[in-house]
Protein backbone atom coordinates (compact mmCIF):
# COMPACT_ATOMS: atom_id res chain seq x y z
CA UNK A 1 0.00 0.00 0.00
CA UNK A 2 2.54 2.27 1.00
CA UNK A 3 4.76 1.42 -2.49
CA UNK A 4 1.26 2.40 -4.10
CA UNK A 5 0.87 5.79 -2.57
CA UNK A 6 4.79 6.72 -3.27
CA UNK A 7 4.35 5.78 -7.08
CA UNK A 8 1.43 8.06 -7.01
CA UNK A 9 2.40 11.19 -4.62
CA UNK A 10 5.76 10.71 -7.20
CA UNK A 11 3.40 11.18 -10.37
CA UNK A 12 1.83 14.57 -9.00
CA UNK A 13 5.25 15.79 -7.94
CA UNK A 14 6.14 14.88 -11.63
CA UNK A 15 2.44 16.81 -12.86
CA UNK A 16 3.28 19.75 -10.63
CA UNK A 17 6.84 20.20 -12.12
CA UNK A 18 6.45 19.33 -15.31
CA UNK A 19 3.06 21.58 -15.97
CA UNK A 20 3.75 24.70 -14.84
CA UNK A 21 5.11 27.62 -16.50
CA UNK A 22 4.75 27.62 -20.24
CA UNK A 23 3.95 23.92 -20.33
CA UNK A 24 0.62 24.86 -18.14
CA UNK A 25 -0.25 27.01 -20.16
CA UNK A 26 -0.43 24.84 -23.38
CA UNK A 27 -1.14 22.16 -21.87
CA UNK A 28 -4.45 24.13 -20.75
CA UNK A 29 -5.56 25.33 -24.59
CA UNK A 30 -4.12 21.60 -25.65
CA UNK A 31 -7.27 20.21 -23.98
CA UNK A 32 -9.63 22.65 -25.61
CA UNK A 33 -7.91 22.57 -29.07
CA UNK A 34 -7.24 18.77 -28.44
CA UNK A 35 -10.86 18.72 -27.78
CA UNK A 36 -12.46 20.35 -30.54
CA UNK A 37 -9.93 19.18 -33.31
CA UNK A 38 -11.21 15.58 -32.19
CA UNK A 39 -14.68 16.24 -32.53
CA UNK A 40 -14.57 16.92 -36.74
CA UNK A 41 -11.08 16.02 -38.00
CA UNK A 42 -11.63 12.08 -37.82
CA UNK A 43 -14.93 13.24 -39.92
CA UNK A 44 -13.58 15.28 -42.24
CA UNK A 45 -13.54 12.17 -45.10
CA UNK A 46 -17.25 12.47 -44.97
CA UNK A 47 -18.11 15.95 -44.41
CA UNK A 48 -15.87 17.19 -47.32
CA UNK A 49 -17.72 14.30 -49.35
CA UNK A 50 -21.25 15.61 -48.69
CA UNK A 51 -19.77 19.02 -49.81
CA UNK A 52 -19.27 17.57 -53.03
CA UNK A 53 -15.51 16.78 -53.05
CA UNK A 54 -15.02 13.43 -54.89
CA UNK A 55 -12.35 10.72 -53.88
CA UNK A 56 -9.58 12.03 -56.09
CA UNK A 57 -10.56 15.95 -55.15
CA UNK A 58 -9.77 14.54 -51.36
CA UNK A 59 -6.08 13.08 -52.10
CA UNK A 60 -5.50 16.97 -53.64
CA UNK A 61 -6.98 18.43 -50.45
CA UNK A 62 -4.58 16.18 -48.19
CA UNK A 63 -1.73 17.22 -51.16
CA UNK A 64 -2.76 20.92 -51.02
CA UNK A 65 -2.79 21.00 -46.86
CA UNK A 66 0.56 19.16 -46.60
CA UNK A 67 2.03 21.20 -49.27
CA UNK A 68 1.32 24.15 -47.51
CA UNK A 69 2.36 23.24 -43.75
CA UNK A 70 5.79 22.20 -45.50
CA UNK A 71 6.15 25.66 -47.46
CA UNK A 72 5.58 27.58 -43.86
CA UNK A 73 7.92 25.09 -41.88
CA UNK A 74 11.04 26.68 -42.88
CA UNK A 75 9.93 30.17 -42.30
CA UNK A 76 8.39 29.50 -39.41
CA UNK A 77 11.11 27.75 -37.93
CA UNK A 78 13.19 30.81 -39.28
CA UNK A 79 10.89 33.01 -36.65
CA UNK A 80 10.95 31.03 -34.07
CA UNK A 81 14.58 30.99 -33.50
CA UNK A 82 15.10 35.34 -35.18
CA UNK A 83 11.60 36.80 -33.69
CA UNK A 84 11.02 34.70 -30.77
CA UNK A 85 8.49 31.65 -30.09
CA UNK A 86 5.76 33.29 -27.93
CA UNK A 87 5.10 36.23 -30.52
CA UNK A 88 4.93 33.70 -33.43
CA UNK A 89 2.70 31.43 -31.25
CA UNK A 90 -0.09 34.05 -30.06
CA UNK A 91 -0.48 35.85 -33.97
CA UNK A 92 -0.64 32.64 -35.82
CA UNK A 93 -3.28 30.86 -33.27
CA UNK A 94 -5.73 33.63 -33.00
CA UNK A 95 -5.65 33.75 -37.12
CA UNK A 96 -6.13 29.71 -37.27
CA UNK A 97 -9.45 30.17 -35.04
CA UNK A 98 -10.78 32.58 -37.40
CA UNK A 99 -10.01 30.37 -40.47
CA UNK A 100 -11.98 27.35 -38.64
CA UNK A 101 -15.44 29.65 -39.56
CA UNK A 102 -14.78 29.24 -42.94
CA UNK A 103 -14.95 25.01 -41.74
CA UNK A 104 -17.93 26.06 -40.00
CA UNK A 105 -19.97 27.87 -42.99
CA UNK A 106 -18.93 26.07 -46.28
CA UNK A 107 -21.44 25.94 -48.59
CA UNK A 108 -19.27 23.34 -51.26
CA UNK A 109 -16.05 21.96 -50.81
CA UNK A 110 -14.36 24.99 -52.91
CA UNK A 111 -14.63 26.83 -49.97
CA UNK A 112 -12.89 24.21 -47.40
CA UNK A 113 -9.96 24.62 -49.99
CA UNK A 114 -10.00 28.38 -48.69
CA UNK A 115 -10.44 27.22 -45.34
CA UNK A 116 -7.52 24.84 -45.41
CA UNK A 117 -4.98 27.59 -47.62
CA UNK A 118 -5.64 29.78 -44.06
CA UNK A 119 -5.42 27.32 -41.39
CA UNK A 120 -2.34 26.17 -42.96
CA UNK A 121 -0.83 29.49 -43.25
CA UNK A 122 -1.58 29.97 -39.55
CA UNK A 123 0.52 26.30 -38.62
CA UNK A 124 3.54 28.86 -39.21
CA UNK A 125 3.65 28.82 -35.57
CA UNK A 126 4.38 24.73 -35.24
CA UNK A 127 8.04 25.32 -35.04
CA UNK A 128 8.19 28.44 -32.45
CA UNK A 129 5.69 25.81 -30.57
CA UNK A 130 7.50 22.51 -30.40
CA UNK A 131 10.47 24.61 -29.73
CA UNK A 132 8.66 26.21 -26.82
CA UNK A 133 7.96 23.05 -25.74
CA UNK A 134 11.33 21.92 -25.44
CA UNK A 135 13.18 24.41 -24.15
CA UNK A 136 10.76 24.41 -21.33
CA UNK A 137 11.20 20.89 -20.20
CA UNK A 138 14.12 19.41 -18.18
CA UNK A 139 17.28 17.94 -20.12
CA UNK A 140 16.35 14.65 -19.01
CA UNK A 141 13.29 14.39 -18.68
CA UNK A 142 11.93 15.19 -22.06
CA UNK A 143 10.14 12.26 -23.45
CA UNK A 144 7.96 11.83 -20.27
CA UNK A 145 7.70 15.66 -20.21
CA UNK A 146 5.93 15.26 -23.27
CA UNK A 147 3.83 12.01 -22.60
CA UNK A 148 2.26 13.89 -19.81
CA UNK A 149 1.08 16.68 -21.94
CA UNK A 150 -0.73 13.87 -23.85
CA UNK A 151 -3.15 14.07 -20.54
CA UNK A 152 -4.27 17.30 -22.00
CA UNK A 153 -6.21 14.40 -24.80
CA UNK A 154 -8.18 13.00 -22.02
CA UNK A 155 -11.17 15.51 -22.87
CA UNK A 156 -10.56 14.29 -26.58
CA UNK A 157 -11.34 10.55 -25.69
CA UNK A 158 -14.92 11.29 -25.58
CA UNK A 159 -14.62 14.39 -28.59
CA UNK A 160 -14.98 11.56 -31.49
CA UNK A 161 -18.26 10.08 -30.00
CA UNK A 162 -19.31 13.39 -29.26
CA UNK A 163 -18.73 14.31 -32.86
CA UNK A 164 -20.54 10.74 -34.46
CA UNK A 165 -23.17 11.79 -31.96
CA UNK A 166 -23.90 14.87 -33.64
CA UNK A 167 -23.55 13.18 -36.94
CA UNK A 168 -26.08 10.70 -36.39
CA UNK A 169 -28.27 13.14 -34.64
CA UNK A 170 -28.44 16.22 -37.42
CA UNK A 171 -26.74 14.41 -40.36
CA UNK A 172 -23.45 14.80 -41.75
CA UNK A 173 -23.36 18.60 -42.93
CA UNK A 174 -24.85 19.91 -39.96
CA UNK A 175 -23.72 18.21 -37.60
CA UNK A 176 -20.21 18.74 -38.42
CA UNK A 177 -21.23 22.65 -38.71
CA UNK A 178 -21.73 22.71 -35.00
CA UNK A 179 -18.48 20.95 -34.30
CA UNK A 180 -16.85 23.10 -36.38
CA UNK A 181 -18.39 26.55 -34.57
CA UNK A 182 -17.26 24.61 -31.52
CA UNK A 183 -13.61 24.50 -32.36
CA UNK A 184 -13.63 28.18 -33.62
CA UNK A 185 -14.54 29.07 -29.92
CA UNK A 186 -12.49 26.68 -28.39
CA UNK A 187 -9.30 28.40 -30.52
CA UNK A 188 -10.34 31.62 -30.19
CA UNK A 189 -9.72 30.83 -25.84
CA UNK A 190 -6.54 29.42 -26.59
CA UNK A 191 -5.46 32.28 -28.47
CA UNK A 192 -6.03 34.66 -25.63
CA UNK A 193 -4.53 32.08 -22.94
CA UNK A 194 -1.62 31.91 -24.88
CA UNK A 195 -1.00 35.98 -24.22
CA UNK A 196 0.21 34.27 -21.08
CA UNK A 197 3.51 32.04 -22.60
CA UNK A 198 7.25 33.22 -21.61
CA UNK A 199 9.79 34.13 -24.26
CA UNK A 200 12.64 31.26 -23.68
CA UNK A 201 14.68 32.83 -26.12
CA UNK A 202 16.78 36.33 -26.35
CA UNK A 203 17.61 37.44 -29.87
CA UNK A 204 19.51 39.91 -30.82
CA UNK A 205 18.59 42.48 -34.09
CA UNK A 206 22.67 42.03 -35.15
CA UNK A 207 22.55 38.43 -35.01
CA UNK A 208 19.61 37.53 -36.77
CA UNK A 209 19.95 35.08 -39.84
CA UNK A 210 19.31 35.00 -43.59
CA UNK A 211 16.06 33.23 -44.32
CA UNK A 212 17.79 30.75 -46.73
CA UNK A 213 20.27 30.35 -43.69
CA UNK A 214 17.65 27.89 -41.97
CA UNK A 215 18.75 24.84 -44.15
CA UNK A 216 22.43 25.55 -43.15
CA UNK A 217 21.43 23.98 -39.60
CA UNK A 218 21.64 20.38 -41.45
CA UNK A 219 25.73 20.72 -41.75
CA UNK A 220 25.52 20.72 -37.89
CA UNK A 221 24.08 17.75 -36.87
CA UNK A 222 25.39 14.10 -37.33
CA UNK A 223 23.96 11.43 -38.90
CA UNK A 224 21.39 10.15 -36.17
CA UNK A 225 19.68 13.99 -36.75
CA UNK A 226 20.05 13.84 -40.07
CA UNK A 227 18.33 9.91 -39.70
CA UNK A 228 15.18 11.02 -37.62
CA UNK A 229 14.77 13.65 -40.93
CA UNK A 230 14.52 10.97 -43.14
CA UNK A 231 12.60 8.15 -41.41
CA UNK A 232 10.15 10.68 -39.97
CA UNK A 233 9.33 11.63 -43.91
CA UNK A 234 8.72 8.18 -44.23
CA UNK A 235 6.66 8.04 -40.87
CA UNK A 236 4.62 11.32 -42.29
CA UNK A 237 4.05 9.96 -45.64
CA UNK A 238 2.43 7.10 -44.41
CA UNK A 239 0.41 9.23 -42.11
CA UNK A 240 -0.61 11.37 -44.28
CA UNK A 241 -1.95 9.71 -47.46
CA UNK A 242 -4.43 7.57 -45.78
CA UNK A 243 -5.86 10.69 -43.49
CA UNK A 244 -9.53 11.35 -45.33
CA UNK A 245 -10.01 7.62 -46.29
CA UNK A 246 -9.91 5.95 -42.50
CA UNK A 247 -13.28 7.26 -42.24
CA UNK A 248 -14.75 6.59 -45.87
CA UNK A 249 -13.08 2.83 -45.55
CA UNK A 250 -15.22 2.57 -42.10
CA UNK A 251 -18.27 3.86 -43.46
CA UNK A 252 -18.33 0.90 -45.60
CA UNK A 253 -19.44 -1.53 -42.48
CA UNK A 254 -19.92 0.43 -39.40
CA UNK A 255 -22.12 3.38 -38.21
CA UNK A 256 -20.85 7.12 -37.36
CA UNK A 257 -21.08 6.21 -33.21
CA UNK A 258 -19.35 3.27 -33.30
CA UNK A 259 -16.42 4.56 -35.41
CA UNK A 260 -16.23 7.83 -33.11
CA UNK A 261 -15.28 5.30 -30.03
CA UNK A 262 -12.58 3.30 -31.75
CA UNK A 263 -11.18 7.01 -32.34
CA UNK A 264 -11.65 7.76 -28.72
CA UNK A 265 -9.46 4.43 -27.93
CA UNK A 266 -7.12 5.41 -29.97
CA UNK A 267 -6.56 8.52 -27.44
CA UNK A 268 -6.54 6.28 -24.47
CA UNK A 269 -3.68 4.28 -24.93
CA UNK A 270 -1.88 7.71 -26.46
CA UNK A 271 -2.55 8.77 -22.96
CA UNK A 272 -2.14 6.48 -20.41
CA UNK A 273 0.40 4.40 -21.73
CA UNK A 274 2.42 7.20 -23.15
CA UNK A 275 3.32 8.36 -19.57
CA UNK A 276 4.96 5.15 -18.41
CA UNK A 277 6.29 4.64 -22.00
CA UNK A 278 8.27 8.09 -21.56
CA UNK A 279 9.39 7.50 -18.52
CA UNK A 280 11.33 4.29 -19.67
CA UNK A 281 12.02 5.95 -23.04
CA UNK A 282 14.08 8.54 -20.65
CA UNK A 283 15.42 6.04 -18.28
CA UNK A 284 16.65 3.67 -21.47
CA UNK A 285 16.86 4.11 -25.02
CA UNK A 286 14.37 6.31 -26.81
CA UNK A 287 15.38 4.83 -30.58
CA UNK A 288 13.98 1.41 -29.06
CA UNK A 289 10.61 2.96 -28.66
CA UNK A 290 10.22 5.33 -31.80
CA UNK A 291 11.18 2.14 -33.95
CA UNK A 292 8.48 -0.57 -32.27
CA UNK A 293 6.19 2.37 -32.01
CA UNK A 294 6.75 2.70 -35.90
CA UNK A 295 6.43 -0.99 -36.63
CA UNK A 296 3.00 -0.83 -34.04
CA UNK A 297 1.48 1.22 -36.88
CA UNK A 298 2.34 -0.88 -39.74
CA UNK A 299 0.76 -4.03 -37.98
CA UNK A 300 -2.31 -2.23 -37.19
CA UNK A 301 -3.04 -0.78 -41.12
CA UNK A 302 -2.69 -4.57 -42.05
CA UNK A 303 -5.64 -5.71 -39.37
CA UNK A 304 -7.84 -2.15 -40.40
CA UNK A 305 -7.66 -3.73 -44.12
CA UNK A 306 -10.48 -6.61 -42.56
CA UNK A 307 -13.79 -5.22 -43.22
CA UNK A 308 -15.30 -5.80 -39.48
CA UNK A 309 -15.45 -3.68 -36.53
CA UNK A 310 -13.18 -6.32 -34.48
CA UNK A 311 -10.62 -5.05 -37.07
CA UNK A 312 -11.83 -1.79 -36.12
CA UNK A 313 -11.08 -1.84 -32.18
CA UNK A 314 -8.10 -4.03 -33.08
CA UNK A 315 -6.90 -1.27 -35.28
CA UNK A 316 -7.65 1.84 -32.89
CA UNK A 317 -5.47 -0.08 -29.86
CA UNK A 318 -2.63 -1.10 -32.22
CA UNK A 319 -2.20 2.22 -33.52
CA UNK A 320 -2.59 3.98 -30.17
CA UNK A 321 0.17 2.11 -27.91
CA UNK A 322 2.11 2.69 -31.62
CA UNK A 323 1.83 6.70 -31.63
CA UNK A 324 2.16 5.83 -26.94
CA UNK A 325 5.64 4.40 -28.12
CA UNK A 326 6.71 6.69 -30.90
CA UNK A 327 5.48 10.17 -30.55
CA UNK A 328 7.37 10.61 -26.67
CA UNK A 329 10.72 9.19 -27.79
CA UNK A 330 10.53 11.08 -30.82
CA UNK A 331 10.26 14.74 -29.40
CA UNK A 332 12.38 13.63 -26.90
CA UNK A 333 15.34 12.83 -28.96
CA UNK A 334 14.94 16.18 -30.53
CA UNK A 335 16.23 17.44 -27.76
CA UNK A 336 18.89 15.37 -27.42
CA UNK A 337 20.00 15.81 -30.64
CA UNK A 338 19.52 19.47 -31.54
CA UNK A 339 21.06 22.55 -29.38
CA UNK A 340 18.57 24.85 -28.11
CA UNK A 341 20.10 27.48 -30.55
CA UNK A 342 19.12 25.32 -33.71
CA UNK A 343 15.91 23.28 -32.60
CA UNK A 344 13.58 26.20 -34.39
CA UNK A 345 15.50 26.04 -37.36
CA UNK A 346 16.09 22.12 -37.42
CA UNK A 347 11.72 21.41 -36.50
CA UNK A 348 11.04 23.71 -39.35
CA UNK A 349 13.34 21.63 -41.62
CA UNK A 350 12.39 18.33 -40.02
CA UNK A 351 8.78 19.15 -40.14
CA UNK A 352 9.05 20.89 -43.80
CA UNK A 353 10.83 17.47 -45.13
CA UNK A 354 8.07 15.18 -43.57
CA UNK A 355 5.27 17.29 -45.05
CA UNK A 356 6.80 17.83 -48.44
CA UNK A 357 6.53 13.21 -48.43
CA UNK A 358 3.27 13.50 -47.29
CA UNK A 359 2.14 16.01 -49.56
CA UNK A 360 3.45 13.58 -52.67
CA UNK A 361 2.08 10.46 -51.08
CA UNK A 362 -1.80 11.97 -50.18
CA UNK A 363 -1.90 13.72 -54.28
CA UNK A 364 -1.67 9.56 -54.78
CA UNK A 365 -3.76 8.41 -52.24
CA UNK A 366 -7.09 9.47 -53.88
CA UNK A 367 -6.62 7.09 -57.15
CA UNK A 368 -5.50 4.49 -55.03
CA UNK A 369 -8.10 4.41 -52.57
CA UNK A 370 -10.65 4.59 -56.06
CA UNK A 371 -8.89 1.50 -58.04
CA UNK A 372 -9.08 -0.44 -54.44
CA UNK A 373 -9.05 0.65 -50.97
CA UNK A 374 -6.76 -2.20 -49.59
CA UNK A 375 -3.79 -1.09 -52.21
CA UNK A 376 -3.97 2.25 -50.44
CA UNK A 377 -3.47 0.91 -46.69
CA UNK A 378 -1.28 -1.74 -47.80
CA UNK A 379 0.74 0.51 -49.64
CA UNK A 380 0.61 3.01 -45.72
CA UNK A 381 1.95 -0.22 -44.00
CA UNK A 382 4.70 -1.56 -45.93
CA UNK A 383 6.42 2.64 -46.09
CA UNK A 384 6.19 2.23 -41.65
CA UNK A 385 7.53 -0.53 -41.61
CA UNK A 386 10.24 0.56 -44.09
CA UNK A 387 10.43 3.63 -41.86
CA UNK A 388 11.22 1.17 -38.92
CA UNK A 389 14.02 -0.85 -40.51
CA UNK A 390 15.60 2.89 -41.41
CA UNK A 391 15.03 4.04 -38.13
CA UNK A 392 17.02 0.27 -36.69
CA UNK A 393 19.47 0.73 -39.03
CA UNK A 394 20.73 4.91 -38.52
CA UNK A 395 19.33 5.64 -35.40
CA UNK A 396 20.11 2.09 -33.12
CA UNK A 397 24.13 1.56 -34.74
CA UNK A 398 25.65 3.61 -31.90
CA UNK A 399 25.26 3.46 -28.58
CA UNK A 400 25.67 7.03 -27.81
CA UNK A 401 22.69 9.66 -27.65
CA UNK A 402 24.11 12.83 -30.06
CA UNK A 403 23.78 16.05 -28.59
Amino acid sequence: MSMQMGYWRSMLEDFRLLLSGNIGVLFLTWILLNFGHSMVNRFNGIYFSALGASDVVLGFMGSLTFGMMALLQIPGGYLADTFGRRRIIVIFTTIMAFSMLIFAFAPSWEYIVIGLIISNVALLYQPALFSIMIDSLPPHRRAEGFAITNLSMIPGIFAPIIGGFLIFQYGTIEGMRIGYFLLFIFSLISAVLRFRLKETVKVKKVNRMKFLESFKVLKELRDKAKGLIITNMLVSGAGGMIGYFVVKYAYTYTSSVLYGIAMGLITVFMVFMGIPFGKRADAGKKEIYYVVGILLLSTSLIIFIIPSVVALFSYAILTGLGMALMQPASQGLIGDYVSIYNRGRYTGVYLFLSYISAMFLSGAAGYLYRINPIILFSISALIYFAAAILGFLILLRSSHLEK
